[in-house]
């Protein structure tokens, strides 16, 4: 929405409205060669806009919307459409003409666009938030019934006009209805055809999106021909896209460059050729701006009655307002109304964006008053844990996991699996349930085989570990409202992530930090470097399992060797701890001190008479003595267990700072987890949970 609105205002400054102050309104002489030109360019823009729109529309999610999104999206039309209407009536009493057109700006005042609904939510990051999945259902309701009914009325006060007969107007929608058949039941049998013809996992070939290309410039021509806008067809065809990949996706992605690039600005640009705001009167901009305002108050209750009915908080009932009440531009009556509606909508857009903004924002829910933490949860007859995955052979190595974390019947461990997909070819995320999802192919998918290696391992530890299965789809920049969401209504303790060093997958650092920034819960990063992955058999001696905590204070650090305290319970797994103590350090936190101390003796009362637990403490005098005693561990170790946060004023990391280092694994991980290490062990980077009470204690 931020690059449309800058375009736009582009083009108002290229229109002689900034031109004409300046005296140079002819700056610009636009011959009707080059008049043409324009047209062509916006309206092969406007039908492939209107056809990335269908495909990037899942008309199926109505039918899994619940009753809140129908009451809001009907009432947000009805509503401002009856009050405009009202008044456009009673201006028509004094001025016809005038009320005539104002009738069609009351029309479109009243009408929601599900399309820039999706790039303001888009542009906020609240696309797969709570209140953006509401006002993307909402808004997918109103815009059907918008549409319908502008199509229609429009139709019916023509015929009127023009004494059309019904049955003439019939006749006239055969090819209509037959066109839409073709689509349903020709073209899109045969996109599913294509899309098998795909293996899972690629993108579509040249010859597919050509295809594609082709039927879609063919149905524009063909409505166009039978006397309808080429935009309609194209629109339908869109619908008829089985969204998102490998065919939805990939006709976007390959299209949506040449659009936002060449095809949109120049539309957008256009619109500044239109916009004159000499033109407008005082007496028309007054009537139209209370149609407006009577829209908006109208999609305003729209939006509110429903939600207050349904207990939703005030604050996020007149946001959810807000989102419902943005417009886009308009393609048609006078100039001047026009103009009037144009404006408008930039000036609308730039005030609502931060406002919508400031009302919601989805991570302070996510604040805690009550830990949810390992060492919390080491009083407790079960450990709940959130595992996210994004690429298949993360699921041994998470298994691995699990089965070090000592689980038993009567301690299980819950898992609640999250397989993180990435939103492409779709304007609406998905959260899917798996638990009362069933799977409408018999195609195995990369989800349907991540389910059955947990189900399978399940069953294989007899009630010691639990799982249940969810899949979210959404942007990767605002991924983690769904990860929060998950750990905070299923009262995890831990939240584990894996993390890849590589710049491939550069997209899930975004979602990593932004997790560690606002999780509800203790986060653990694992960097697995595949040397966990013998451990899965259950045939060999598994007594060698080394297990290394590298303890230096702090919560983050004793979060890590609760985890480790935990694990050496396995009586298969041996537990070593290292404590860095800095030579000259001063006490700046006695509360911190105490329970570092405190975490130590309950550490020495274990390990008291056991053989598998070993403690060391080695004094350092900066980060220079800090990295040789990490790099001088060897390889005995299969998993290491650190804190992530450390004051960068410490002694222990003195000379590190200034080294460029992974922000999401904190100074010491990022070297743990380094190739330079001589220890090829896997790293699990922890960080604890933060409450109410810890933010407030911070200076």
């Amino acid at each position: 929405m931020i690059s449309v609105l800058n375009l736009s205002q582009a083009g108002i400054v290229m229109g002689p409205s900034v031109l004409q102050i300046f005296g140079k309104e002819d700056f610009f002489v636009i011959t009707s060669k080059e008049t043409n030109m324009m047209n062509v360019l916006e309206g092969l823009g406007l039908i492939t806009f209107s056809f990335i729109v269908g495909i990037r529309t899942d008309v199926s999610v109505i039918r899994s919307t619940g009753k809140l999104p129908w009451a809001i999206g009907i009432l947000s039309f009805i509503l401002p459409l009856s009050f405009v209407l009202l008044a456009v009536e009673f201006v028509k009493k004094s001025d016809p003409i005038g009320g005539f057109f104002l009738y069609w700006v009351g029309v479109l005042a009243a009408s929601t666009s599900f399309q820039v609904t999706s790039f303001l939510l888009d542009d906020l990051k609240l696309l797969n938030s709570e209140i953006g999945r509401l006002a993307m259902s909402s808004a997918l309701v109103s815009s059907i019934g918008s549409w319908v009914f502008t199509v229609y009325n429009g139709f019916f006060r023509w015929a009127s006009y023009v004494s059309f007969q019904t049955a003439d107007y019939f006749k006239m929608e055969i090819p209509r209805y037959l066109m839409i058949l073709g689509i349903v039941f020709g073209l899109r049998p045969f996109m599913f055809w294509l899309m098998r013809k795909v293996p899972e996992g690629k993108s579509i070939k040249e010859s597919h999106f050509f295809v594609m290309i082709v039927m879609f410039l063919s149905v524009s021509f063909l409505c166009e021909y039978m006397g309808y806008n080429a935009y309609f067809g194209s629109m339908i065809l869109g619908l008829a896209v089985p969204s998102g990949p490998p065919l939805g996706s990939g006709v976007v992605e390959k299209l949506e460059m040449f659009i936002s690039s060449v095809l949109l600005p120049a539309y957008i640009m256009n619109v500044g050729r239109y916009i004159n705001v000499f033109k407008i009167t005082a007496a028309h901009f007054t009537l139209v701006e209370a149609i407006i305002l009577l829209a908006f108050l109208g999609k305003l209750a729209g939006a509110l009655v429903p939600s207050l009915i349904g207990r939703m908080p005030f604050k996020d009932c007149f946001a959810l307002g807000l989102i419902l009440s943005s417009q886009g531009f308009y393609d048609l009556i006078t100039e001047e109304f026009y103009t009037i509606l144009t404006v408008m909508a930039v000036v609308s857009e730039s005030i609502m964006t931060p406002l919508i903004s400031y009302l919601y924002d989805p991570s302070k829910r996510y604040l805690n008053y009550k830990r949810r933490t390992i060492q919390q949860a080491s009083n407790e007859n079960e450990l709940r844990v959130l595992l996210c995955i994004y690429e298949e052979d993360q699921v041994f190595s998470l298994m691995n996991l699990l089965k070090a974390s000592h689980p038993t019947r009567e301690r299980p461990i819950v898992a609640f699996v999250l397989d993180l997909i990435e939103l492409v070819g779709r304007d609406h995320p998905l959260f899917i349930n798996h638990q009362f999802h069933q799977r409408q192919s018999s195609t195995l998918t990369r989800t349907d085989r991540i389910i059955s290696a947990f189900n399978q391992y399940e069953l294989r530890c007899e009630g010691s570990i639990k799982h249940q299965f969810y899949t979210t789809i959404a942007p990767y920049i605002s991924m983690h409202d769904d990860i929060g969401l998950v750990a905070l209504e299923k009262s995890t303790s831990l939240l584990i992530i894996p993390y890849h060093k590589s710049d491939t997958v550069s997209n899930i650092k975004g979602v990593v930090r932004n997790v560690i920034d606002k999780a509800p819960c203790s986060v653990g990063i694992l960097v697995d470097k595949k040397i966990i992955m013998h451990w899965q058999s259950d045939s060999h001696n598994q007594s060698q399992f080394h297990v290394c905590v590298v303890f230096y204070g702090g919560r983050d650090s004793r979060e890590a060797l609760a985890y480790g305290m935990r694990m050496v319970e396995n009586p298969a797994i041996r537990l070593s701890v290292i404590r860095l103590i800095a030579e000259d350090e001063f006490i700046t936190d006695m509360l911190e001190t105490k329970l570092d101390i405190k975490m130590i003796q309950d550490l020495r009362t274990m390990y008291e008479g056991n053989q598998r637990i070993e403690y060391r403490e080695v004094i350092v005098k900066d980060g220079v003595e800090t990295c040789g005693v990490l790099f001088s561990l060897d390889d005995q170790y299969d998993f290491m267990l650190v804190g992530r946060r450390l004051d960068s004023d410490s002694p222990l990391v003195a000379g590190l700072t200034d080294w460029s280092y992974v922000h999401e694994l904190g100074i010491i991980g990022d070297m743990l987890a380094s190739s330079d290490m001589k220890n090829s062990a896997s790293v699990l980077v922890v960080q604890q949970q933060s409450t109410v009470e810890d933010l407030a204690r911070k200076p």
